[in-house]
């Protein structure tokens, strides 16, 4: 026998050749009968010690340790009782008293195995154990009723009345080892594998059938009776073998199987009952054995009767139980169809190619497109993301992601045009079978939105001209420094203020100098591109900041500021001349900072020039010299 693919196991290979020779020594009349005697404590030791390396092995499982403890000791009381039958020497019959005790000695073993094994501690409580009683206590019945149909078959019953009291109770005790070896078994749980369990019940059974027929040995049975208990011996051996190397790969030595709702061994065993009934009473009629058949099959019967009302029992209350959970069930789907019916946010179950399955009755409201029709469409049609390339990202992320979250806001447009502003959270529950697609809960950030755009206008722009402050002013600077620059272009910062802007206010009041200052705003919008950024400083300051231009460029610009600047204002009546003077810094200046330095510099200096210029530059593209507009070479 091969384990694991490894080569033949030299102990199981020795086990079946003692079998071999064994079987041989009983069945041939050639072979003297001394030989099986001698052999068979030798077995019953070897049995002993296999079950102590069995419990001695690391990893066993404690319960497991108990009962192979349990075994050896059964295996050395067998040994013992074999060495007893030795008195009268071998191949002779043992004398009256050492027949008793050997078969004492016997049914002490059988005792403590059948101990270890009833008393296996199993993980079954409650109405599932009361079951397995049951199913336990009908095989039993029908195995004690094939004991007793075999104990009456009308052979020669022991002499010595002591040697049929102990024969009884050994069989008594076999019953034992029987209802502790059925009660594993239909439990799901046992302290050997499956292939040793196996092993072990075979020889549990042999063994049994071995012990009854000693009640009344018919002539002729002597061998076979013999044949029954070394066969027991030597497949509890290769049992206890097969469970050490087995435990290689399972070092607890345990088996543990669901037990199943049901067992067929009880129908099983009431239908064996009942065959040897009508068979008993067909050939022989309503015997002493006959009565003792039909009052087992009626105790067979009767307790399939309670188990199976107990399997009514708990049908019944299984019914009940899954009426409520129905009616749980139900009040739950109601629920939620009432929340999502009534949800303001929209949700969406899209398959794993995008298709819309279920759309919320909120698409209606959020886009006004009806939930039915969305069904079997593109998810992007259904939401018309402005955004294509985005919405498709979310999606494809979502896809590759299985189990994980994605959250996207989206700007979409409603059925009648107008903008939205959503937030999409996609989960991925394709690999979930109750759910199989994408779910898209999606949120209206509308107003949120707009709320959020209109504090970043508050946060970022001049709240009386419009214009952008300081803070988008140096946000649009970095946008310029990180954009690829043209050959020849530079950027170029106008700083500018108003002449005797102080004076309009101590004449007209602060009201007509805002209006002033909202005009000049205007006029400074329209004298720029619109690629060109103009900010107010605060007062009467300006900023004018060009990107990808020329020292001609900038100057041009300045001079059309000062162009759209000279036509007076009319404020309350009064014309008002709006003159300004303009610094200009350009060049290629990684700090914003010192452009703007240099230009407010500038600036003063073309307020102080005599010659009236009002434009003053400052000039780093080539030369890194500063110089008055109104000389520079090319300017008109």
């Amino acid at each position: 026998m091969k384990q694991g693919g490894r080569r033949p196991d030299p102990v199981l290979t020795v086990l079946v050749a003692v079998a071999l020779v064994g079987l041989a020594a009983i069945l041939l009349p050639a072979v003297p009968a001394a030989v099986i005697d001698v052999a068979e404590p030798v077995v019953w030791l070897a049995f002993a010690g296999l079950c102590l390396r069995v419990a001695r092995r690391d990893g066993v499982a404690r319960t497991a340790r108990v009962v192979w403890r349990g075994l050896a000791l059964s295996g050395l009381l067998f040994t013992v009782a074999g060495l007893l039958r030795l008195g009268g020497g071998p191949g002779a019959p043992p004398p009256a008293d050492l027949a008793v005790g050997a078969t004492g000695v016997t049914a002490v073993g059988v005792a403590v195995a059948g101990w270890v094994m009833i008393g296996y501690p199993l993980k079954v409580t409650g109405p599932a154990r009361t079951r397995l009683r049951l199913d336990v206590a009908t095989v039993m019945a029908a195995f004690a009723l094939l004991a007793w149909y075999l104990c009456l078959p009308g052979g020669a019953v022991p002499e010595s009345t002591a040697q049929l009291a102990v024969n009884v109770l050994a069989c008594v005790l076999v019953l034992t080892a029987v209802c502790g070896a059925v009660k594993l078994v239909l439990s799901g749980s046992a302290p050997f594998t499956m292939v040793a369990g196996l092993l072990l019940g075979t020889a549990v059974v042999i063994g049994a059938w071995s012990l009854f027929n000693m009640l009344s040995v018919a002539p002729g049975e002597e061998l076979l009776i013999e044949s029954g208990q070394f066969t027991c011996a030597i497949l509890l051996c290769v049992a206890a073998r097969v469970q050490y190397l087995q435990m290689r790969t399972r070092p607890s030595g345990v088996t543990v199987r669901a037990r199943p709702a049901y067992s067929r061994m009880p129908y099983i065993a009431m239908v064996v009952t009942q065959v040897l009934l009508v068979v008993d009473l067909a050939v022989e009629g309503l015997t002493m054995r006959g009565w003792g058949v039909l009052l087992g099959a009626v105790l067979v019967s009767v307790l399939v009767m309670l188990r199976q009302n107990l399997a009514f029992t708990d049908n019944a209350a299984l019914l009940r139980r899954l009426k409520d959970s129905l009616r749980d069930l139900r009040r739950h789907e109601e629920r939620f169809r009432s929340l999502v019916q009534h949800a303001s946010d929209l949700t969406l179950l899209v398959d794993a190619e995008g298709t819309v399955r279920y759309a919320s009755p909120a698409l209606r409201d959020l886009l006004g497109v009806d939930p039915q029709e969305a069904v079997g469409r593109p998810v992007d049609e259904v939401l018309r993301p402005e955004d294509m390339p985005a919405a498709r990202r979310l999606f494809e992320e979502v896809t590759a992601n299985r189990g994980t979250d994605v959250r996207q806001p989206l700007r979409v447009r409603h059925a009648d045009g107008d903008a939205r502003w959503l937030e999409a959270l996609a989960t991925n529950r394709l690999d979930d079978p109750s759910v199989g697609g994408i779910i898209i809960n999606v949120r209206d950030m509308t107003e949120a939105r707009v709320l959020q755009d209109r504090l970043r206008h508050q946060a970022t722009h001049d709240p009386l001209t419009g214009l952008p402050n300081r803070v988008l002013l140096n946000e649009q600077a970095q946008r310029l420094r990180h954009e690829p620059r043209l050959p020849g272009r530079y950027e170029a910062v106008l700083m500018l203020d108003l002449d005797d802007f102080k004076a309009v206010n101590d004449a007209l009041g602060h009201q007509a100098g805002d209006r002033l200052l909202t005009t000049v705003a205007d006029r400074l919008r329209g004298s720029v591109r619109p690629t060109d950024v103009v900010a107010r400083l605060g007062g009467d300051e300006f900023v004018v900041l060009l990107g990808q231009t020329t020292k001609e460029g900038a100057v041009a610009t300045a001079r059309r500021i000062l162009d759209a600047l000279a036509e007076p204002v009319l404020l309350d009546g009064h014309q008002v001349p709006a003159g300004a003077s303009i610094g200009v810094a350009i060049g290629c200046e990684e700090d914003f900072d010192a452009l703007m330095r240099e230009a407010d510099v500038a600036m003063y200096q073309a307020k102080r020039d005599p010659s009236g210029s009002r434009v003053q530059v400052v000039d780093h593209t080539a030369h890194g010299r500063a110089f008055p507009a109104a000389r520079a070479a090319g300017v008109t």
